[in-house]
């Protein structure tokens, strides 16, 4: 499931940062909520199961990620809803794709070099 993830966040972030050099920089912007989305989707869908099935650590820590990532998401709307303002497509951009490479090392290469 994490390499799956992994490429759809690289093959999302690509084409929203090609739809920016385009015409259809809006198509582009909101493409870009998707990643958020699906990370706080995934995290809620994780705390929905519960400490029995996490154990208390794991619940604890994504309580304290939940926050982080519902203002990743609030920014990404932010910047869909004002399309104009390039850099903050930009700031979005370069926060989603410090998350996907934190995500394709732990997928990828962790097991590697531990």
């Amino acid at each position: 499931m994490a390499t799956l993830f992994c490429w759809f966040a690289i093959v999302l972030l690509v084409a929203c940062a090609v739809l920016e050099f385009t015409r259809w920089r809006v198509i582009g912007t909101w493409l870009l909520v998707l990643f958020p989305a699906a990370l706080c989707s995934s995290l809620l869908f994780d705390l929905a199961h519960g400490v029995s099935k996490l154990g208390q650590a794991g619940y604890n820590t994504d309580l304290r990620t939940l926050p982080f990532m519902l203002g990743f998401l609030a920014l990404a709307v932010l910047a869909a809803l004002r399309p104009r303002w390039r850099w903050l497509f930009w700031i979005e951009w370069f926060i989603g794709a410090l998350f996907c490479a934190i995500a394709v090392y732990l997928t990828f290469f962790w097991k590697v070099f531990s």
